[in-house]
């Protein structure tokens, strides 16, 4: 199975089941003797009022218990407003940087979105719950344990129990309910295998048919591996002369290029004296990256030369850049086999979720649903173009296999201008979990 690189939002593929502890504080009357006067040969001092023992003296108010809103009820089990909150805001929190740049009115569309999401989330656990129990499915702890370790050895780098313990406190959840959720998530699992029996297999057919259809998904682009030197031509102080500045930075350049011409050690050249702090540490490397990454100049100058070439001076809005290329790929396409248990993988798990929706819809229809009022699937607001994340779902959470790509990441260097990030978030993954090994 494909490896995983883990940090806590990654790890954490499941939202705890938080439990609302209602305090209730309740006042007795103690009866004490009324304050005695004081003796007129004694100086008056003030003493603190105490409860009255008269019997018709008014009683300090009760206070009142909290009392958490039954938001929907599943063949008599509810689904409370505090529970439902607690999920909320753990998928707001792992969406909170993808929301920031929306209007407010989107934001808080998409939050009532996720809101309804997630009750039915809640709503298919309750029905999930019951079937476990029917079926008598029972998780030991030695069971969790074996299934987090077995998650730990398929993260990069490899983690220890003890390694994901620390991840998901440090993420602010108790490892303890994360291991009675992960094992919540377990029972579901196995209750759906019996639904699954061999409906999820894919054949060598339908494999390659997909592959035929998504050619493009498995093209690996032209891709150059290149470092720079830069010479900054934008003014530092706003007082400076532009002009000066442009040139300075040019006279800079050319100085560089003919150390870097007369066979000066590129990279320690570019460490010393590059002004592009995200590169120049590196000597200058950007890593590999595709057409339409950087700025065009330095795009057309980079793909036009041979690897071990040096460039003379490229002048982009940024400065004075002495390019260096190191690598060339040409355009590719990955073969079928190398890609195949990946499709597998993929379309399995498309046809596991498939089978679970309609397992779920099957529990809805038999089962006794109320929602309070305007709290119904009828209430929720149009579906908008944010989805949340894997990790702001239940322990039940689904992901299908991640999609089959043959494209490396580019690296993203501080001078060229890279393409504006994306605020739509992956799409939410349904309730059950097909691939449990993947946290």
């Amino acid at each position: 199975m494909k490896s995983v690189t883990g940090g806590p939002g990654r790890l954490l593929s499941f939202l705890g089941v938080g439990l609302l502890v209602l305090i209730v504080i309740s006042g007795s009357a103690c009866q004490k003797k009324s304050p005695t006067a004081p003796t007129p040969s004694a100086p008056k001092t003030e003493t603190p009022a105490k409860p009255s023992t008269e019997p018709n003296a008014p009683k300090p108010a009760a206070i009142e218990p909290q009392v958490d809103k039954t938001i929907a009820t599943v063949n008599g089990k509810t689904i409370g407003e505090a529970e439902l909150n607690v999920r909320v805001a753990a998928t707001m929190k792992q969406l909170g940087p993808r929301l920031a740049g929306l209007p407010p009115q989107y934001a808080a569309q998409v939050q009532k979105q996720f809101r309804q999401q997630t009750l039915e989330n809640l709503v298919a656990e309750r029905l999930l719950d019951e079937q476990v129990v029917a079926a008598q499915i029972k998780i030991t702890d030695a069971d969790i344990t074996a299934e987090l370790t077995k998650m730990g050895a398929q993260l990069t780098p490899p983690k220890t129990l003890e390694d994901i313990k620390k991840l998901v406190e440090a993420d602010g959840i108790n490892f303890e309910q994360f291991k009675k959720d992960r094992g919540r998530g377990m029972g579901y699992r196995k209750l759906m295998e019996s639904q699954w029996g061999d409906k999820t297999n894919v054949s060598d057919e339908e494999a390659k048919k997909f592959y035929d259809s998504n050619v493009k998904e498995f093209t690996k682009p032209e891709m150059v591996r290149a470092s720079h030197i830069l010479a900054l031509s934008q003014p530092k102080d706003p007082n400076a002369d532009p002009n000066e500045v442009k040139a300075a930075a040019k006279a800079k350049a050319e100085k560089l290029l003919k150390l870097v011409k007369d066979g000066g050690d590129f990279a320690a050249i570019a460490k010393e004296n590059s002004e592009d702090p995200g590169s120049a540490s590196k000597g200058g490397d950007l890593g590999f990256f595709p057409r339409g990454k950087m700025v065009k100049p330095f795009e057309d100058a980079a793909f036009a030369m041979k690897p071990g070439q040096i460039s003379d001076l490229i002048q982009t809005n940024y400065g004075y850049h002495i390019i260096k290329v190191t690598d060339h790929n040409d355009a590719s396409v990955t073969p079928f086999e190398q890609v195949k248990a990946q499709i597998v993988a993929q379309l399995s798990g498309e046809k596991k979720n498939a089978i679970i929706k309609q397992y779920i819809q099957s529990l809805k229809d038999k089962a006794k649903i109320e929602y309070a009022p305007g709290e119904g699937p009828a209430a929720a607001a149009p579906t908008p173009a944010v989805r949340p994340p894997t990790a702001g779902q239940p322990t039940v959470t689904m992901t299908p296999a991640a999609q089959p790509t043959a494209k490396p990441p580019a690296p993203q260097p501080t001078t060229p201008a890279p393409a504006p990030a994306s605020t739509t978030p992956p799409t939410p993954a349904p309730t059950v979990e097909p691939n449990a090994a993947k946290p």
